[in-house]
């Protein structure tokens, strides 16, 4: 007979009629908060040989077993099994409770981001995420992590010695040297395999109190640096959970202050996706959760990111006021005292800040004056922040309907963008080439795409 001769055969020997095969799959669908409407028809279609949608051919076999007493599998009602993949319980947005957690959760993250190249390829940066870490790492009290006097079975970790974190530290400081140079878009994965490693097997190893807490302030800064390089390739969701963990190795390591730079990543990326309210809420919990622990400089940097999400929402007076505070910070520095992740902020990456700050206002004219004193601050050229700057006189000119010197300025930006690999870069001139639509026809517009369009077609802008 033709058909599914496998479904016709259980069937006939559970002897039920189409009408209540139908009734019964309905009821079953019911049972687990799903309207189906498959009628006796439905039911005809199966054992002719057509293959039911999802969860059908799984009710099928429920309701067959059921009637038989025994159980029945898809396959054994000739059926394909086109289960849905089970939903991942693994989001890498919570914050771990003990320090065992951490280490697991920074492992898993690593793991599934270099093995599984779409891993939160279709997820979204939400703003609301941060909230719980943000509010954990500034109640939190207690001393962490516990000494680990012996190392893991299951990794086979060693004794970490100071050695083994100055290493990691150092190794830090030339990934973030790279990265100011370069851009991040050719270093993340690097870096992540490179953090999936120590985490493996250094925070699994043993060691006392002292050298715990450095290992996991480095690991903490090597988290960080894998969610600012997500962030600058454009890998948002990601960025997001590197910056959770780092967070919470820092609350580990009992480094409120390197908590508190964290925090102000997280800011500094959420008025980046336009959400300036968040950034001031997150750099505020920051400047306080940090009790104190911030040197001068770590202050400044701080500062300017709540001054950004002011910016962000035109908020000119809150701006100001937490750029004033910024720069009488860093007027106050003594880089003696400062730890080696806030040492870049200085007095090019304030006014930097000062130019983007004003930028969102939409204060031309004080944009120009601070990028062009910022570049000219800067000893090398051709980096992330000059590509920025520039690329901010160049819409500031636009915005004072100056085409030949916005132009101009964008081919410069252009020019030292394409030495980076920088998804921020990318995105501020996508922004500028958009704003040049109701200009196409002018002729510096015309000749400034053709000049630039084998470079924009390079850096995917």
């Amino acid at each position: 007979m033709a058909g599914n001769t496998d479904l016709r055969a259980l069937v006939e020997e559970a002897g039920l009629t189409r009408r209540e095969i139908a009734r019964w799959v309905n009821k079953a669908a019911e049972r687990r908060g799903r309207h189906l409407g498959c009628t006796h028809t439905s039911v005809a279609r199966w054992l002719d040989g057509a293959q039911p949608r999802w969860p059908i051919p799984d009710l099928l076999a429920e309701v067959l077993g059921r009637r038989l007493g025994y159980e029945l599998t898809v396959s054994d009602l000739g059926l394909r099994d086109r289960r849905p993949p089970a939903a991942d319980p693994f989001d890498g947005l919570s914050v771990a409770r003990t320090v065992s957690d951490i280490r697991r959760a920074v492992v898993e993250l690593t793991g599934r981001d270099m093995n599984r190249r779409n891993f939160l390829l279709g997820s979204t940066f939400g703003a609301a995420a941060f909230s719980s870490p943000a509010l954990f790492w500034s109640t939190a009290t207690g001393a962490e992590p516990e000494a680990m006097e012996h190392a893991s079975p299951e990794t086979g970790g060693g004794r970490v010695r100071a050695a083994d974190v100055e290493r990691i530290r150092q190794t830090v400081v030339m990934f973030r040297k790279l990265d100011r140079a370069q851009g991040g878009g050719d270093l993340r994965d690097t870096v992540v395999n490179h953090l999936h490693g120590v985490a493996r097997t250094k925070l699994s190893g043993s060691y006392g109190d002292d050298v715990g807490r450095s290992l996991f302030r480095a690991v903490a800064e090597l988290t960080e640096l894998a969610g600012w390089l997500s962030f600058d390739s454009g890998r948002h969701a990601l960025a997001q959970r590197y910056h959770i963990q780092a967070l919470r190795l820092a609350q580990a390591a009992d480094d409120r202050a390197y908590g508190a730079y964290v925090m102000a990543n997280m800011a500094c990326q959420a008025v980046y996706l336009g959400h300036g309210w968040e950034a001031v809420q997150l750099a505020r919990a920051a400047y306080q959760g940090a009790r104190g622990s911030l040197t001068h400089r770590g202050q400044a940097l701080v500062l300017a990111m709540e001054a950004r999400g002011h910016a962000a929402m035109r908020e000119e007076r809150g701006c100001v006021d937490a750029l004033r505070a910024a720069e009488r910070a860093l007027d106050a520095a003594d880089g003696d005292e400062d730890p080696a992740w806030c040492q870049y902020f200085d007095k090019a990456e304030l006014v930097h800040e000062f130019a983007h700050c004003h930028r969102d206002l939409r204060q031309p004219e004080r944009t120009q004056q601070f990028a062009n004193e910022a570049i000219g601050l800067r000893a090398d050229g051709y980096t992330r922040r000059c590509a920025q700057d520039t690329t901010f006189m160049a819409a500031a000119h636009l915005a004072e309907n100056e085409l030949d010197a916005a132009c101009s300025k964008a081919a410069e930006a252009l020019d030292i963008a394409t030495r980076l690999n920088s998804s921020q870069c990318n995105d501020f001139l996508r922004t500028f080439r958009a704003s040049l639509r109701p200009y196409e026809k002018e002729r510096v517009v015309r000749e400034f795409s053709e000049r630039t369009e084998d470079m924009y077609v390079g850096m995917a802008v």
